[in-house]
């Protein structure tokens, strides 16, 4: 039963993070496009937030990796 919690919690988990991933991909697509907008600022404002989400991926499936290992 603890196994099949923790699949769902991961798939859950995995699931916001593709969405966000997604999302702040095509706000920089939107904002490399517009020429209202300054690609440098872009950049800046929404390179933090894409390193956050890309550490969220690696620290879920290292977590699940070492987990697996110790099992």
């Amino acid at each position: 039963m603890n196994e099949k919690l923790n699949t769902i919690i991961l798939m859950i988990v995995m699931g916001t993070l593709s969405m966000t991933m997604t999302a702040v991909i095509f706000v920089f697509l939107a904002g490399l496009f517009d020429s209202k907008v300054n690609n440098d600022e872009i950049f800046k404002i929404l390179g933090p937030a894409f390193q956050t989400i890309v550490g969220a991926f690696v620290g879920v499936l290292g977590g699940r990796a070492m987990k697996q290992n110790e099992s």
